[in-house]
């Protein structure tokens, strides 16, 4: 009898562990195929269009020899733990090797945070994997002020994992873990998780409900919740400290972050911060999904029976309506930032907190959430088959969406640092290619034929000088610094050094060699890169450069670019 006992046991936890390997089987299948599909979208060549500004201060970071005394990589480090934990890897491996790894990571720990999500409003196989698509379609789409979640290797990306997993507890209501893990959003970057905080503060207060007669007064009952989300609350703030400190520890006079306010949000980066500067067809087109959204999701969960699945659809909701009145004060504080004067210096104050970011993220995901509801909840039920016709071409068309995204994206085979900044010519593909390729070229004899602390003055159309050349640069668009003070002297370079080029033919010839050698040994510069075309221009004038040109060593030879020493 005893050896029968055994062997019941023994027959009873097979079965189980037999399913459970089977779930933990599709888990990491589904998981793998999203970051397959995550790759096939939005996998370009490195760098992308951040990488190249992210990635090279986390190399300086640990190692302040790579491009000494650059005025971005040099400035204030607003990521830091992002460069602390994933930084080192660069002293072992290369930038492009080093954003592979990072996006691979990133990615998968998206998929995970997005199945789970997934997992608490439908359980159909392969169904979080359609849903990751359409997410990523809508996003890149869709969105209002350019904000995307799935691409190249930064702090954000794992960030938004971190939230995706923080939004699988709330809807769960399993507060304790949403803290912590918005907290560790916040320590990577401080305004994708002090957004989702706040969104889920407001989700947070909406469950407490109206508190009974022995339970007290309204606020007495508001405190007594909190006081029991204490330690949790405790646990994501200390770890969000991690994030929050070292921007306010980069302090600056009243005047001097005003000025920096002012460059940041009406010049440098008001495409994501002014909604005055949101194409009109953004609008538009975000209008018309915010709409989409309202709609499905207020017709799912009337009709929904489960009382369970109803208070996460009705909770996915009201996050998502947060993250529109957080962008809905953006967009009143763009408008008292047109009106110029003390308004503007208000509002500036606010808008550079990116107010428009959590709202790209969450009405698309909200929405193909909603979307995946209702196809598992077609797919589920084979006995209606209108339903299952419907289900198949709503999934052909996102399969459909997603491979025409994946082959516009890299339709143009350049990296998208590169694609967004060099010079290019849509009737002349060729011509395109050749401009890229004559910039790798130069920037790698940079980095083979120049001491490893020169400093250039470098074209105004690119923003991956350091990424091929290892060298440091006196100013470049795309590296637009963090505190106060440097971003000051930044703008001044841009407007001495930058603008010319992009107002001119002669470009950085619009200034004498007297001229360039003054501005050269103000800013510590030892080489300068030009445009061949802008050298070519200056010769057409009757004038030409007495600057010593080391690249070409043929001044006949057509190379797009040319370096003069100074």
């Amino acid at each position: 009898m005893p050896f029968l006992k055994v062997n019941d046991g023994i027959g009873d936890r097979t079965p189980q562990n037999g399913v459970a390997r089977k779930f933990a089987a599709i888990a990491v299948i589904e998981v793998a195929l999203t970051v397959i599909c995550f790759a096939a979208i939005v996998g370009q060549a490195t760098p992308d269009v951040n990488e190249s500004h992210y990635l090279t201060k986390a190399k300086h970071f640990w190692n302040p020899n790579y491009c000494p005394g650059d005025i971005f990589l040099s400035s204030s480090f607003s990521h830091l733990a992002f460069y602390v934990t994933t930084g080192w890897l660069t002293l072992i491996a290369s930038l492009p090797a080093y954003a592979w790894i990072g996006r691979i990571l990133s990615w998968t720990l998206i998929a995970i945070g997005w199945r789970r999500v997934c997992q608490q409003l439908f359980n159909v196989p392969m169904m979080s994997v359609l849903t990751a698509v359409f997410f990523v379609i809508l996003n890149q789409r869709f969105h209002l002020a350019g904000e995307w979640v799935i691409g190249g290797f930064e702090a954000k990306g794992i960030a938004y994992a971190c939230v995706l997993l923080a939004i699988s507890f709330l809807l769960q209501q399993r507060w304790h873990w949403v803290w912590p893990l918005l907290g560790a959003a916040s320590m990577y970057h401080v305004l994708v998780g002090g957004w989702s905080t706040i969104a889920a503060g407001v989700c947070f207060f909406s469950t407490l409900g109206v508190p009974s007669q022995h339970q007290g007064g309204r606020l007495d009952f508001v405190l007594k919740q909190l006081r029991r989300q204490a330690i949790p609350l405790l646990i994501g703030l200390g770890v969000a400290l991690i994030g929050i400190l070292p921007p306010l520890l980069s302090t600056a006079d009243g005047e001097l972050q005003r000025r920096a306010n002012a460059i940041y949000v009406s010049q440098r980066i008001s495409h994501h911060l002014n909604f005055a500067s949101f194409p009109v067809t953004h609008i538009s087109r975000f209008a018309i999904l915010v709409f989409i959204w309202w709609y499905f999701s207020r017709w799912i969960i009337n009709v929904t029976r489960d009382a369970q699945l109803q208070s996460r659809l009705r909770l996915l909701r009201i996050f998502t309506a947060a993250s529109l009145g957080i962008s809905f004060a953006g967009l009143v504080l763009s408008g008292m930032a047109e009106q110029g004067g003390e308004g503007a210096t208000f509002a500036n104050q606010f808008l550079r907190f990116y107010l428009f970011r959590l709202s790209d993220f969450a009405v698309p995901a909200a929405l193909a959430l909603v979307s995946g509801h209702i196809i598992a909840k077609w797919v589920k039920n084979r006995a209606d088959f209108p339903h299952q016709v419907c289900a198949s071409i709503f999934i052909g068309c996102i399969i459909v969406a997603g491979i025409a995204l994946a082959q516009e994206n890299h339709a143009d085979g350049r990296p998208n640092a590169d694609a967004r900044s060099l010079p290019h010519f849509p009737e002349d593909k060729p011509r395109t290619d050749d401009v890229f390729k004559n910039w790798k070229r130069v920037c790698h004899w940079v980095a083979e034929n120049t001491p490893e602390d020169a400093v250039f003055i470098t074209p105004a159309q690119q923003q991956t000088f350091k990424w091929y050349a290892d060298r440091t640069e006196v100013c470049c668009w795309k590296d637009v610094p963090q505190d106060p003070s440097a971003m000051v002297q930044w703008k001044s370079r841009i407007d001495q050094l930058t603008v010319p080029q992009r107002t001119s033919d002669l470009g950085i010839f619009t200034y004498s060699d007297e001229q360039l050698r003054f501005l050269a040994e103000k800013y510590g510069a030892t080489h300068l890169i030009a445009m061949q075309s802008e050298s070519d221009a200056l010769a057409k004038v009757d004038a030409s450069t007495k600057l010593k040109q080391i690249y070409p060593e043929n001044p006949d030879q057509k190379t797009t670019w040319v370096v003069f020493e100074f």
